[in-house]
């Protein structure tokens, strides 16, 4: 081979080894951003879980969905700030991992916060506005508290439901989940004859 041949075969195979070494680094560089991200992430879905789990502390003063919370002014900013900051650090997540994570948190939360306040107490006006006090006092519920709380515990509208996906005729002709199940599965029956078309 002439040395022209040669000079040829190792301007390629440097060219090859250039490309190879720039795509290894733009892997690795590329895996550690990932790692990175979920490192980071996993720290900010922990704060949040934190800051939903305080604001229901703050609201219920332990007492978990047995009783209407206190009425208690302080009690009601306390929750509402941490649900504030946990909406803030869940706007955070860039990963797909922890969003769903964090977002399963909020739910069980938000089901948590709504039997804490459905409560027939919470129906009144003098729940929020103590008897002594005229309805501009500072002694009152804050409005702007009461109503970050209120939102929370709502379903959003533009979460889709996941058990709109489920197929119930699947399930139910599937040969086991019903088995034993003689009650529940007379109340399937009776439910279709409501239904179907008279």
């Amino acid at each position: 081979m002439s040395l022209e041949v040669w000079r040829t075969v190792f301007s390629g195979a440097t060219l090859i080894s250039v490309v190879f070494v720039a795509l290894n680094y733009w892997m690795v560089r590329s895996k550690a951003k990932a790692e990175a991200e979920l490192a980071q992430d996993k720290e900010i879905c922990q704060q949040a879980i934190l800051a939903i789990e305080r604001a229901f502390e703050a609201l219920s003063g332990g007492n978990e969905c047995s009783s209407a919370p206190a009425p208690d002014r302080l009690n009601w900013l306390t929750a509402s700030r941490q649900i504030l900051k946990f909406k803030k650090l869940k706007s955070k997540l860039k990963t797909e991992l922890y969003k769903l994570v964090c977002s399963e948190h909020e739910e069980h939360w938000r089901h948590k916060f709504y039997l804490l306040l459905d409560h027939d107490d919470l129906n009144f006006p003098k729940y929020f506005q103590d008897q002594d006090y005229h309805p501009v006092s500072s002694e009152n519920i804050d409005p702007t508290s009461a109503l970050v709380i209120f939102n929370f515990k709502q379903w959003d509208p533009q979460q889709s439901d996941p058990l709109g996906e489920v197929n119930k005729d699947d399930i139910i002709s599937d040969g086991y989940t019903l088995n034993g199940l003689y009650g529940f599965t007379k109340y399937i029956e009776v439910l279709g004859e409501e239904r179907a078309p008279k």
